[in-house]
């Protein structure tokens, strides 16, 4: 479910060839700019085209490497942010349903009318200032039945939601592993940074007994060797 979401997200933004990127980042990282376009079958300007539309938005990123074999160029390599692009996913449906409910709260409470030659729709006050008429032909305008249209906007709406509720279940498994992921990188590196300070606490101490022993050494007086004693 997850990866059709994705193709969905990168084909609103940068077109339906974009889909083909997501097969080829899914669950993978720092994939190299020239194998993208290899696989896409597109030159280098239009892959480069369709991953900068998408790294606008946030949904990919990069990191760049100097190519000493290709006189020193920069080569791309990219990731697939999928986390990111689910959450912007999210907020495009949100908006959407929105949009819908605000439209089918005004197809309930207004009254709309219809020119039947032109098939122009006008709202009452637009209706009331042409005196019913259409401005276009003259015709007397009717009342428009809005049944089916509020019934496709409730569908239209219950769509989205159910797939609104799909996506945030997606969002939270992904934000889950990510925070488990920097925890264990935050556990990993205070590990590292404790076996470090237990390592200079042991050179401190290492190098304290060694100048202590010195000292010792220094103050610590030559035994004199025992005169003999002559005969009488």
């Amino acid at each position: 479910m997850q990866i059709h979401l994705l193709k969905n997200i990168v084909t609103s933004i940068a077109g339906s060839n974009a889909s083909g990127v997501v097969d080829l980042l899914y669950n993978k990282k720092n994939v190299n700019e020239f194998l993208i376009s290899k696989k896409l079958k597109s030159t280098i300007n239009q892959t480069r085209n369709i991953l900068y539309r998408l790294a606008d938005e946030g949904l990919v990123s990069f990191i760049r490497k100097k190519d000493v074999k290709k006189g020193g160029w920069y080569t791309y390599y990219w990731t697939l942010n999928s986390g990111k692009s689910l959450l912007k996913f999210k907020e495009n449906l949100q908006k959407n349903i929105e949009a819908l409910e605000q439209q089918l709260a005004q197809r309930r409470t207004g009254r709309f009318f219809v020119c039947k030659n032109c098939e122009i729709e006008f709202n009452e006050e637009s209706s009331l200032t042409h005196n019913y008429t259409c401005p276009e032909c003259g015709q007397v305008l009717d009342v428009k039945d809005l049944s089916a249209e509020v019934s496709q906007i409730e569908k239209d709406i219950t769509r989205l939601k159910s797939l609104l509720a799909t996506v945030q279940e997606e969002v939270h498994v992904i934000l889950g592993k990510e925070t488990k992921a920097r925890e264990r990188k935050l556990h990993a590196e205070a590990k590292k940074k404790q076996a470090e300070r237990v390592a200079q606490k042991k050179a401190r101490a290492k190098i304290a007994a060694s100048l202590v022993k010195k000292s010792v050494a220094v103050k610590k007086p030559k035994k004199q060797p025992l005169k003999k004693r002559s005969k009488k």
